[in-house]
């Protein structure tokens, strides 16, 4: 681990995804404890003004963080593609080059200009449309049986009449499948917490291994 004894960055959009970094960090025993912070320079998530309070701030973040890491998580929401070209026109304008499209595996590059380490994670996946929810839902155990009926429940309360969005609808199956948990309706991070989400699926590991590279955790 870098021996700089300022702390790196790590802008997430919101409350919710700053929560969940947390926990799944602390569940992978990186540093973050229950009580207290971790030292420097493992970074402390921040919340953003979603995704263009995270886009607005890149280019402050990076000047800023000379011989440290900035990292940046944003949802991909329905355009993929649309969310990396705008995350990279910012990157290139302070020194960073990035390729036609964000790697699978997350970016982690550097600026030849301001000597900073950037790290880019677009939600869920690096590839799918999607969002928080739709990564959490890679955190469910494969063929519970209870996340199946929540899809189907979500699917019927919108027949009935359920009003949320066609893009809230992964958001819907996540909140009806928390709601039949040991301790209904836990929050995103506090379920992490509670392991009704696998911190070792596969989604789970590709992050935290993306977070190692950029940090330099061992």
């Amino acid at each position: 681990m870098t021996t700089s004894k300022q702390r790196s960055v790590l802008l997430v959009e919101g409350i919710d995804d700053k929560s969940v970094v947390l926990h799944l960090l602390r569940r992978h025993n990186l540093g973050y404890r229950e009580e207290g912070w971790p030292l420097p320079p493992l970074p402390i998530p921040k919340a953003s003004d979603g995704v263009e309070g995270v886009l607005a701030v890149m280019d402050v973040s990076v000047r800023g963080n000379t011989g440290r890491s900035a990292g940046f998580v944003l949802d991909a929401n329905s355009q993929p593609e649309g969310r990396w070209a705008a995350v990279a026109s910012r990157l290139r304008e302070v020194g960073v080059t990035v390729p036609d499209q964000v790697p699978e595996g997350g970016f982690v590059g550097s600026s030849t200009s301001f000597g900073t380490r950037v790290g880019v994670w677009i939600m869920p996946d690096n590839r799918r449309t999607g969002a928080l929810e739709e990564f959490l839902a890679d955190l469910v155990e494969t063929g519970d049986p209870l996340f199946a009926h929540a899809k189907t429940a979500t699917d019927n309360a919108v027949i009935l009449g359920a009003e949320f969005a066609a893009t809230a609808t992964q958001k819907a199956v996540v909140h009806a499948w928390l709601a039949w948990q040991e301790e209904p309706g836990l929050r995103y991070g506090t379920a992490i917490r509670a392991r009704y989400f696998r911190h070792d699926a596969p989604a789970a590991r590709a992050f935290v291994a993306w977070f190692r590279r950029l940090y330099d955790v061992k």
